[in-house]
Formats: C-alpha cells, sequence, structure tokens
C-alpha cells in the first residue's frame, strides 16, 4: 500500500512539474493587508494564497516588490505571467484569462464629516474644486476608468504610487477624496503606525455607477502555455469555492469591517 501511495504521490508532483515546469514571475504592489513586505519578505492575503497554490501545485511562483503602474506594465509586456489582484475589465481581457475570486465595491472615501458628498461619478465630475487622489493603475471599470479620464483632464486628480500615498495626500488635504475598494485603505492605515489615527475619520459613500463587481487575478495568455492557465484556474478557483479566499480576508480585517466593500462569490 505505501508503495502504491508513493507513487500516486511521484506521478501527481510529476503532473505539477509538468504543467509549470519554470519559475512564474508574479510581480506585487503593497496594498495595505492584502499585500504588505518586510524585506524582501511579502506577506498578506494574497501572498499567502500564492504560497498556498503553489504548494498545491507544484508550481514555483517567484513574487518582486514593484509600484502598482509597474505591475501592470510588466503583465501587459508579457514579463509578468499573474496580475494579483485585479479587477475584470475588457482592456485586460483583450489579453488574459480572468479567475474570480471575490467581490468587491468600490466606494468614495473621505476623511472627516462631509454632510453632502457626491452620490455618484457623474456629481463628483460636475463639483469644479473637488479633486481625487487615486493610485496609479488602478481600475474598477469602464464608469471608474472613464470619470478618472476626465478629472486627469481637467488637472483635478492626484495620481500616487501606492495606497499610503493616497492616504498622504488625503491627510495634507491635496484631494478631498479617492475612490477605491474601502477595504484596501483600512488595510493600509491599519499597518502603518503613522496613520492609523485616519481610521477614526475614514468615511464612506458609495456611488451609483460603481456597484458589485468581481475580483481576482489574471492569467497571462501570452506568457503562460495553456497547461500552467489549466493548473492555476483550477488552484485559484478551488481556493475561492471552497471559501479559503474569503477566510483570508476575514482574518486579516477587523470583525464586520468587511460588509460593505468584500463579499464571497455567490
Amino acid at each position: 500500500m505505501r508503495t502504491v501511495v508513493a507513487s500516486l504521490a511521484a506521478l501527481a508532483a510529476l503532473g505539477a512539474q509538468a504543467s509549470c515546469p519554470r519559475p512564474l514571475q508574479v510581480p506585487l504592489a503593497p496594498i495595505g493587508v492584502s499585500v504588505s513586505f518586510d524585506g524582501n519578505q511579502a506577506t498578506g492575503i494574497y501572498p499567502t494564497l500564492l504560497r498556498e497554490v503553489a504548494a498545491d501545485t507544484g508550481c514555483q511562483l517567484e513574487v518582486q516588490r514593484v509600484p502598482r503602474a509597474r505591475q501592470q506594465k510588466l503583465f501587459d509586456a508579457g514579463q509578468a505571467h499573474l496580475l494579483v489582484p485585479a479587477s475584470a475589465t475588457p482592456a485586460r481581457d483583450a489579453k488574459a484569462e480572468f479567475v474570480p475570486l471575490i467581490q468587491v465595491r468600490a466606494s468614495l472615501l473621505t476623511l472627516g464629516s462631509d454632510p453632502a458628498p457626491p452620490r455618484s461619478l457623474a456629481q463628483l465630475l460636475a463639483k469644479p474644486d473637488y479633486k481625487l487622489v487615486v493610485v496609479r493603475g488602478f481600475s474598477f471599470g469602464a464608469a471608474y476608468d472613464s470619470a478618472i479620464a476626465t478629472l486627469r483632464q481637467r488637472q483635478r486628480l492626484v495620481e500616487e504610487a501606492d495606497t499610503v500615498g493616497v492616504a498622504r495626500a488625503l491627510q495634507r488635504g491635496l484631494a478631498q477624496g479617492t475612490v477605491m475598494t474601502a477595504s484596501i485603505l483600512v488595510g493600509t492605515l491599519m499597518v502603518e503606525p503613522e496613520l492609523q489615527p485616519l481610521l477614526k475619520q475614514l468615511q464612506s459613500s458609495p456611488l451609483d455607477e460603481l456597484g458589485w463587481n468581481a475580483s481576482g487575478l489574471y492569467l497571462s495568455n501570452s506568457s503562460l502555455s495553456k497547461a500552467e492557465r489549466d493548473t492555476l484556474r483550477t488552484a485559484f478557483g478551488q481556493a475561492a469555492r471552497n471559501g479559503r479566499v474569503w477566510q483570508l480576508f476575514n482574518e486579516h480585517h477587523p470583525p464586520g469591517s468587511l460588509s460593505q466593500s468584500i463579499r464571497p462569490l455567490p
């Protein structure tokens, strides 16, 4: 029996190696508790998920720290095999395969009390003095992308390399608000000691054009083989279906803090 079990294990390992015969490049950008770095060591929700998928599949997933905009450029150029995390967009769908992991809803996030925050992107655009700060390379769908392009053209957009830069821009009053999934900014404030006091000031307001959408990762069509995509799609999809992804989010966030911005796949 031990020989049979050992043989089966060996065959499984060989199958995994055949599916991922070379190291796969996965650049990551810091995003609060979702992705953080201690030196060269990546920690947080997605690095944990990547390590677990690597262990399950035998694929070697090599992580490197980069700014978010650089992460997208590497993926577009075929120099990165996975884009993690990512929301689904038509531009990305044209060159890669989307694997949903969670549902997210972006909202308008502000510091302090605004008695009448914009309730839609259209209202926000109609306020001539309203500035927004965002992470360069983030996308939350077509309506978001269009609004960001308009604000950039009107010189009412502040673009930062990461969410820490966004929080500091809000703190300094360089912009009135930001648009992203609330848990991303909450996670950033949690892990940055000098920014933690801002948690008590943070307010979230839904925007009409931004509903619930899937978030997950993209597998490159150009730099991954079909066998590699099949292996990774199955492994990440299983982690979403069996509740592991949702469990990781809950482990890294305060109880009850996710209901307005993140929920498991239906």
